[in-house]
């Protein structure tokens, strides 16, 4: 669905424009080009999308004032995104969005064009014609504007609206640095229980991603989960033997609450979750395993088991062996026929498993900063054609590249 990105006024991404594939994109540059930085600032639009955007946005401090400007084509509907943004750099390193001032466009196949003004946050509340009246989590008022537009919007805008909200916040982003060294993983986490619900206290990195793993195998993602098993399992890529994790309940309180004039007696439990990776015959805590298996692990959930609608990689070939790498750049290949795949690399080997069509080549430009051009319109017709028969014939384009044939020409 995201065809076009621009960017503007954030970090080396000065008035940097990518026009994305279909199904999957590679960007290719040394380190200090932006690569991270474009990934980073798609990661906007899923921030815009959420409905809690603000709700640690505490500081008055703002670091960041980009632009960002979004192309969604839909089958018959082209709709425009050009937003402002103020936001701060929290103590994770993570982009908090403090404030935006977002327009839309459409363009209907018909000829017929359409705008407005309204925060995608808000397009979420907007189930089936039913708009909120109050804010619940900022205790205020909806804006009358916010609530004259959503009213006025019409049918076609509306289901647009609905879809492209529903794209961004399908947005998730892998990078390695993530999960760097395991041994700082907990060996358990704890979580609350009351009839079907969860709820789970304040996780991230290794254990956020521990208890993902858990929340699939007990829901309804069960035959992703199944897949994402089979894969990493010995009859697949042979990482582990086998995953479980063992539930010791630590505390309960039972709670009485009126239900339709009737006391209802309901349960809360809480429960100490503990993930253990079987190899062979010994079964190893998370903080046990190499960094190289977990960041794989890692990868690979992300790419078969969660729920996304695109998915931003930094780095797949990290810690990762070039005979597993093959495998991964593969199922990478596989799975973008089902979400949008963006990855960032400065490797030529990943280079080496995909299509010159599906290549962007990012460099700094000292004037204009990150700039972003897949490698076909750095080159005439018939250079591109002289790089295809080369392919074909006798050569890779990871050799390609690292020989400079690609030259510096962003």
């Amino acid at each position: 669905m995201l065809k076009r990105i621009g960017i503007e006024n954030y970090r080396s991404c000065l008035r940097t424009s990518i026009e994305l594939e279909t199904n999957l994109s590679v960007l290719i540059g040394p380190n200090g080009s932006g690569k991270t930085n474009i990934l980073q600032a798609i990661m906007f639009l899923n921030k815009m999308a959420q409905e809690d955007r603000y709700a640690a946005a505490e500081r008055d401090t703002i670091t960041a004032s980009p632009r960002i400007k979004a192309v969604f084509q839909q089958s018959h509907i082209q709709t425009k995104l050009s937003a402002s943004l103020d936001a701060y750099t929290d103590e994770s390193n993570n982009d908090v969005i403090k404030g935006s001032h977002q327009k839309w466009a459409f363009k209907y196949q018909n000829g017929k064009q359409e705008s407005l003004e309204l925060p995608l946050a808000f397009v979420g509340s907007i189930v089936h014609g039913q708009i909120p009246l109050f804010d619940i989590r900022r205790r205020q008022a909806i804006p009358r504007r916010l609530m004259r537009t959503a009213i006025d919007i019409s049918e076609s805008a509306g289901r647009a609206l609905t879809n492209v909200s529903r794209f961004c916040r399908g947005i998730r982003y892998y990078g390695a640095s993530q999960f760097t060294n395991p041994g700082s993983s907990p060996v358990s986490f704890e979580i609350e229980q009351e009839g079907s619900s969860t709820r789970l206290y304040r996780l991230r990195g290794h254990a956020r991603l521990l208890y993902d793993m858990y929340s699939a195998r007990e829901s309804g993602s069960t035959e992703r989960y199944a897949q994402f098993i089979d894969i990493v399992g010995p009859k697949g890529l042979r990482l582990i033997d086998g995953l479980t994790f063992r539930k010791v309940p630590t505390s309960s309180i039972d709670y009485s609450v009126r239900v339709g004039g009737k006391l209802e007696v309901r349960r809360r439990r809480k429960l100490l979750v503990i993930p253990q990776f079987r190899i062979g015959k010994q079964r190893l805590s998370p903080n046990q395993l190499s960094e190289g298996t977990f960041k794989t692990l890692a990868l690979l959930f992300h790419v078969i088991t969660a729920d996304s609608t695109a998915l931003l990689i930094e780095e797949p070939e990290v810690c990762v062996h070039h005979g597993l790498l093959s495998s991964i750049l593969e199922l990478i290949k596989t799975y973008s026929q089902r979400k949008m795949m963006i990855l960032s690399t400065h490797s030529d080997y990943v280079l080496d498993h995909v299509s010159p069509e599906n290549v962007f080549l990012v460099r700094f430009a000292r004037s204009g900063g990150t700039v972003a051009r897949q490698i076909s319109k750095t080159m005439t017709v018939k250079e591109f054609s002289a790089l295809r028969e080369y392919l074909r014939q006798e050569g890779n384009l990871g050799e390609y590249w690292r020989e400079g044939g690609l030259g510096d020409r962003p």
